[in-house]
């Protein structure tokens, strides 16, 4: 973080701020996963569609995105379908959406 003439490398210190938040982003989306797998309403035949349930993130420009994702291709029908009876990725979003941006800011709090 500083060189040995006592220079700040600000680069060095965004580097490392980026790389905590996206641990953190990391940590969450693999949360919703693991909440998802667990508490999906349907009953499942072959078990791919709970094991196609994926928590990611990445970095896209300057927004971090924390993820959550069916990988089938009828999880859309799980989603929407049935009147939403067998959705499960918005409703774990929206139950810990309060909780993972309250640990952001605790991340980013001066």
């Amino acid at each position: 973080m500083n060189d040995i003439k006592g220079n700040i490398d600000l680069n060095g210190a965004a580097n490392k701020i980026k790389a905590a938040l996206k641990l953190y982003a990391d940590t969450a989306a693999k949360k919703l996963e693991a909440e998802a797998k667990s508490n999906a309403p349907w009953t499942d035949r072959t078990g791919h569609a709970r094991q196609g349930l994926n928590g990611s993130s990445g970095w896209d420009a300057n927004k971090l995105k924390v993820v959550l994702s069916g990988g089938m291709e009828y999880s859309v029908y799980l989603e929407l379908a049935h009147e939403k009876k067998y959705a499960i990725l918005e409703p774990t979003i929206q139950k810990n959406a309060k909780a993972i941006l309250e640990g952001y800011q605790k991340l980013v709090k001066d």
